[in-house]
């Protein structure tokens, strides 16, 4: 089993950024010195579940300090919010700056008050994402002596004369995964050679996608070598959090789920006709509206025994890397630094 961090704290205002982006960086160096294979970084605008917002920005930043080899995944980024050029352009340069240690994760998104401070309409957004990712990877295969590539999206439109620049650190692109919550979104992925890249379900529905995806794999003609990269670092997305015991991690992660959903139903709230329940659910399966749902499908909550053996049942699904989110819910530093450290003493050493 391979561990990320994932880094996504929420902040309540412009007095707290600093302090958490300080607090994400410190955290992410003290989990991949201490073992942690890779750092997640997710993309989100405006709404206050992202801090950052700009994930290549501090992904590029963060490689800088990081050890040598530490696997960089962006989970993810949204094609309709980018000028398809400039997405393409990002993605290589980063590419670079990790070493050649990147993978770019895509996915539509799904946040209203997001798509209206890009100046997009989310109403078509999973077609305008695949048309998008056509154009980008028509961008990206193209050669300076190529015929001109015309390109148009539901916002914008250019010609590509030339190339991007720079190229990819090992080819003409990095590695690239999608996020998704279905079996033929798996097995879409699968047949392009793309990692697969899912969030907040059980072990038991994974068990089923994983090998929907790894048929998948080979049916698209990938070698075995190839395969097994694939399944190597493919990944699932939890949140976790660990305490001295069972019941001290459940009582306190709720009052974190009540915040976070207080939160959401205000973002959500300031953008015309989003205001019912159906938007207030999140476009990865579960809410913290629900927090039982919420705690049962996208939690690792406990004592440190009881978070490896939540581990050893994804494990036995078939999964082999997991990003995991210690800072979220608002939570003060000293609060998930401490689940942070649990988890690197005495969960992280079962699983070198």
């Amino acid at each position: 089993m391979r561990f990320s961090i994932y880094l996504n704290a929420q902040t309540r205002g412009p007095h707290e950024d600093v302090g958490i982006i300080e607090t994400l960086t410190r955290q992410a160096l003290e989990a991949t010195r201490a073992g942690v294979q890779g750092i997640v970084l997710t993309e989100h605008h405006f709404s206050g579940y992202n801090t950052y917002g700009d994930n290549f920005m501090y992904a590029a930043h963060l490689a800088a300090l990081a050890p040598t080899g530490t696997r960089f995944s962006l989970a993810v980024a949204v094609p309709p919010l980018h000028n398809p050029m400039r997405l393409a352009e990002r993605c290589n340069l980063l590419d670079i700056l990790t070493g050649g240690e990147l993978i770019v994760g895509f996915a539509a998104g799904g946040s209203p008050l997001e798509y209206a401070g890009m100046g997009r309409d989310p109403s078509q957004r999973h077609a305008q994402m695949m048309h998008n990712l056509e154009i980008l990877e028509a961008a990206l295969a193209k050669r300076p002596d190529d015929p001109p590539l015309e390109w148009e999206t539901a916002f914008e439109r250019g010609t590509l004369h030339t190339r991007i620049m720079p190229a990819a650190h090992h080819r003409a692109a990095p590695a690239f995964a999608r996020a998704t919550q279905s079996d033929s979104g798996a097995e879409w992925t699968g047949r392009k050679g793309w990692y697969l890249f899912t969030a907040r379900e059980k072990p038991q529905p994974l068990t089923a996608r994983w090998r929907v995806y790894e048929q998948a794999l080979r049916d698209g003609g990938l070698g075995e070598e190839d395969v097994q990269d694939r399944l190597d670092w493919s990944m699932v997305q939890k949140q976790v959090y660990v305490a001295d015991t069972d019941e001290q991690a459940d009582r306190e992660i709720r009052e974190r789920l009540v915040l976070m959903a207080e939160h959401q139903r205000r973002s959500f709230g300031m953008v015309k006709d989003v205001r019912d329940a159906a938007h207030l659910k999140s476009v990865v399966g579960v809410s913290p509206q629900n927090p039982d749902e919420f705690v049962d499908h996208a939690m690792l909550i406990g004592h440190p025994g009881s978070v490896s053996e939540q581990i050893r049942e994804y494990e036995a699904a078939g999964v082999r890397h997991m990003a995991l989110l210690f800072n979220y819910g608002f939570m003060p530093p000293e609060v998930s630094d401490r689940s942070l450290r649990l988890f690197l003493d005495q969960v992280l050493p079962a699983f070198s």
